[in-house]
This record gives C-alpha cells, sequence and structure tokens, in this order.
C-alpha cells in the first residue's frame, strides 16, 4: 500500500494528535531518555543542553481521519533542557508532553524525587477533520504531580502520577517505566517498556462523545473508560562528532481501551513506528 509523504494541513493536524499517544514509547522524561541514550551511570548532574536536527519516520496504528492509519513524514528534532539549582524545563522531543517544569525535590546516587508541572497538547476539533464539525474542542490539559526515578547501574525504573489541575478533564494518569542500554564500541543501544494508566475522566473528556455531540456530527454517543497503553521501544545513538548524533528508534505498543472510542476512523489495537535522525547538540 503507497505511503503518503505529504498531507493537507488537516490531516498534519489529525496525524499530530495521534502520535501524541501512538510515540509515546518513544518520548520519555528527560532524565531517563537522555541518560540511557548517553550511557550515564548513575544519577548524575543533569546536562543544560540545545539539540536541533532532522530526520525521518513512519507510523501504522489507529486513525482519526478516514486515511487507512500509515503514515510516513519528515521531522524536525528539537529538544532542550536547562537546570537551575534543582528547577527545570525540559522542552518538546525529550517529553512526553510538549513542555515540562519541575524541582528536584530529592537526589542521591540511586533515587530522584520531582515535583512536575507538565501540558498536554489539544485533542480533537473542527479542524482535526470534517466529520468533526460541531464537536466540542478538546482543550489541553495541565498536569501536576510527582515521578520518582531509580539508577540501578544500566537499569532505570521510573514511576510518575499526575493530576489535571486545570480542571478540564479532572483526569489522573500514572506510568511506570523500565529502561536499560547496551554499549558496544561508539554505539549505544537502548531498551525501553512502559505502561502508562489514565482514569475514566481523562479519556472520556478526549475520547468520549455526548449526546449533543452525536445529534450534530452523527457520532456514536461514547463513554469513555479507565484504559492502560503498553509501550516499548528500542533505539540505538552513535556519536558522529563531538556535536553531531545519529539516532534511530523502533517501538511498538497497544492502546486497548482509548481506540473504542468512535471518534477514531481506522482501528487497530496496536501501533508501530520507526524514526531516524540527525542532531547537533550545543
Amino acid at each position: 500500500m503507497e505511503v503518503n509523504m505529504w498531507y493537507s494541513p488537516i490531516k498534519k493536524l489529525s496525524l499530530i494528535a495521534i502520535l501524541l499517544v501512538a510515540f509515546s514509547s518513544f518520548a520519555y522524561a528527560a532524565d531517563i531518555a537522555r541518560t540511557l541514550r548517553t550511557n550515564t551511570q548513575d544519577n548524575n548532574d543533569p546536562d543544560n543542553f540545545i539539540e536541533i536536527g532532522l530526520g525521518a519516520g513512519a507510523f501504522v496504528g489507529s486513525s482519526l481521519t478516514d486515511s487507512d492509519g500509515i503514515f510516513a513524514s519528515p521531522i524536525i528534532n528539537l529538544s532542550a533542557s536547562y537546570n537551575w539549582n534543582g528547577f527545570f524545563i525540559d522542552v518538546l522531543a525529550e517529553t512526553a508532553e510538549p513542555i515540562v517544569i519541575g524541582y528536584n525535590a530529592y537526589n542521591s546516587d540511586n533515587w530522584s524525587f520531582d515535583l512536575v508541572l507538565g501540558t498536554t497538547d489539544g485533542g480533537v476539533s473542527e479542524d482535526t477533520d470534517d466529520r468533526f464539525i460541531g464537536i466540542i474542542k478538546r482543550q489541553s490539559s495541565t498536569m501536576l504531580g510527582g515521578r520518582i526515578t531509580g539508577y540501578f547501574g544500566k537499569n532505570i525504573l521510573q514511576m510518575s502520577l499526575k493530576y489535571d489541575a486545570r480542571g478540564r478533564s479532572k483526569g489522573t494518569v500514572a506510568s511506570a517505566l523500565l529502561g536499560r542500554n547496551w554499549q558496544y564500541r561508539n554505539w549505544n543501544f537502548h531498551g525501553l517498556v512502559g505502561l502508562y494508566l489514565a482514569d475514566a475522566k481523562f479519556n472520556n473528556y478526549y475520547y468520549g462523545v455526548t449526546e449533543e455531540e452525536s445529534a450534530v456530527t452523527g457520532i456514536q454517543t461514547f463513554d469513555g473508560e479507565a484504559a492502560i497503553t503498553f509501550n516499548s521501544s528500542m533505539g540505538v545513538t552513535y556519536p558522529i562528532s563531538e556535536n553531531w548524533i545519529y539516532r534511530a528508534t523502533v517501538g511498538f505498543g497497544s492502546n486497548f481501551g482509548q481506540n473504542d472510542s468512535p471518534l477514531y476512523e481506522k482501528k487497530r489495537n496496536f501501533h508501530i513506528g520507526i524514526s531516524s535522525s540527525i542532531s547537533y547538540v550545543f
């Protein structure tokens, strides 16, 4: 089946919404993802950095539009982290949310606890697809909570719990993530597996369909329920030079429960993605 490399603005918006869920296996909190990629052995002081790169990616999974759920596209990789006296800001590609602001409340050789504040992207709206004309636009949520990270040699365990402090979904999300890396000469391989739980309130806000929305759009009513998503990924990082980095990642996961929503035009109980990029790190 042919995969288009370019999309209309509407389909780009829907693709973004899908990737927020599907590529969550590729985008974790900065301290664990970057630590694995840079082969850090323990909980060292985090680095300040800016990373800019170009690459390409492909994805197979569920789709909110009338497409078949198969996408391929160029990628602009932009990520950054700034740390000062325990406070930090992590941006874009290194986070599961676009921006995470936090404070490191506890730090030892093996354990770290952070208070974190992040924002999700919005969900469906009239701009996503013609099917959603008349639907109430889903706004972004401000997620407040904590995360604890344990460092055991090359293994890292991280758990988090967050609540929608803005009160739009009034939902709670939790996650548990385990990662490990392997070094072979200059090639640094890493693996990640994780579980992500969103409660019924969170899923109902983003994936539910009210009777009023159903009457206008013709989409079947739906009440979102609590759902668990499994994600896994394998990646490799290779330092081309002091500042240039090559990275490739492949991921697999399931989104059982979320894609029960009739908002999805194409439903799959799994998602697969692959990406490759070259970046410059300041």
